[in-house]
């Protein structure tokens, strides 16, 4: 197996470790399987208003029945020689359905060891997230499923200085 194909295994099964424990983490968040939408996965059961574990950019609310995305980067990753900070990896196909349908991306940063522990939440709407890719999406090659990818840091969207590696966030949000 390439050095690629264990990478990106590595990084499915963290994001699916990281959509399973914060859909158990957020009380009112739901899954979304598969096979009902391979777009975003999960929704929210009741309305849902931010909180210091889970705080909202760009919008006030949500809604019951809203489709939520779940995005998660490392706090820092190889770039090289150096390190850099994390991104997120959004599909344009997914993208657009969330966008189309009002939903927000449950964006998560976390420290890559075991438990994957989470520093910093944040709930952002798709729109203010398209806003943020303009001119950033670009084509894949080979056999993926996606065409067309693009990728944000998370200091695009959470402020650097509200994370404290050594605290990660515990507790369930209700």
């Amino acid at each position: 197996m390439s050095p690629r194909a264990t990478e990106l295994e590595s990084s499915k099964a963290s994001g699916d470790a990281l959509e399973s424990d914060l859909i158990q983490q957020i009380a009112p968040l739901e899954f979304v399987d598969d096979r009902t939408a391979t777009w975003h996965d999960a929704r929210t059961s009741t309305l849902v208003v931010p909180s210091t574990k889970l705080p909202f950019y760009g919008i006030c609310l949500l809604e019951r029945g809203t489709p939520i995305e779940i995005k998660g980067c490392q706090i820092e990753t190889g770039n090289g020689s150096r390190s850099t900070r994390g991104r997120f990896y959004i599909k344009y196909e997914a993208h657009r359905q969330l966008l189309e349908a009002a939903g927000s991306y449950l964006l998560v940063v976390y420290v890559p060891r075991p438990g994957l522990p989470q520093v910093a939440r944040a709930i952002v709407p798709a729109s203010l997230v398209d806003e943020l890719l303009r001119g950033r999406w670009y084509d894949v090659d080979g056999n993926r499923s996606e065409k067309q990818v693009a990728k944000l840091a998370w200091n695009h969207v959470i402020d650097p200085e509200t994370i404290d590696p050594a605290q990660p966030i515990e507790g369930v949000v209700r």
